[in-house]
């Protein structure tokens, strides 16, 4: 169990751009109280106040006031930001089993980068509740081609998905794919049938609905879990 102190120190790393006087508004407390959580001369803290402050970072309250249990909230809570991805802010976040939320452009090219975690790549992160490779990150659907009403698997254009680079596709899979022809990313499902590799759209109305995977497309990921927010 960390100490007060080491949890303040936390949130400051990972959002230098939260002022203690940000907190104690949030918190409804004077700075001296607000400075002591940062310094140690407090070992706790109320309930209200961490429920505000938590709220602020965007963080469990239950951890910032207790050490104990998760830093991040339950894969139904809201993305954590982060103020310009610094090499700590990045540990601290990945140390927490949390994965950067990026565009659909980088998930295209995520798996050819050697740190895919540059200043700027990645601003928001959520926590992943399942296991995953050092590289996995978190894409928003585009278009409706993996959308199947009535039916699961089902995945509507806005969806979040994680996606993990460093796992082998097998028959089935919801893969992210690069087309090197179109220069993009396209989601869909892996079909492997007598040798051959096809792409199928979940949405029964989709045309095409099957894409045949030839020497010009690259599987770059494959999909790992969808995030539900509440």
């Amino acid at each position: 169990m960390t100490t007060l102190k080491d949890r303040f120190s936390t949130l400051a790393t990972l959002r230098p751009d939260i002022s203690q006087a940000d907190v104690a508004r949030a918190a409804g407390v004077k700075p001296p109280s607000v400075n002591g959580w940062f310094s140690g001369a407090s070992r706790s803290m109320k309930a209200a106040p961490a429920t505000a402050v938590a709220a602020l970072y965007g963080v469990d309250a239950h951890w910032l006031a207790t050490g104990e249990g998760a830093m991040l909230p339950t894969a139904a809570a809201q993305v954590v930001r982060v103020s310009g991805p610094s090499a700590d802010r990045v540990e601290a976040m990945a140390s927490m089993g949390a994965v950067p939320l990026i565009s659909w452009v980088q998930a295209g090219c995520w798996s050819d980068v050697a740190d895919p975690f540059l200043p700027g790549d990645a601003d928001e992160w959520l926590p992943c509740p399942v296991a995953h490779g050092p590289r996995c990150y978190a894409v928003r659907v585009r278009g409706d081609s993996m959308n199947n009403p009535g039916a699961r698997p089902s995945y509507s254009d806005g969806d979040i998905i994680f996606v993990d680079p460093d796992r082998r596709a097998n028959h089935g899979d919801r893969v992210i794919v690069r087309l090197d022809d179109h220069a993009e990313a396209t989601f869909k499902q892996l079909l492997v049938e007598d040798g051959r590799k096809l792409l199928k759209a979940l949405n029964p109305e989709w045309a095409p609905r099957y894409i045949q995977i030839n020497g010009h497309a690259t599987i770059v990921g494959v999909v790992i879990g969808k995030w539900v927010p509440e």
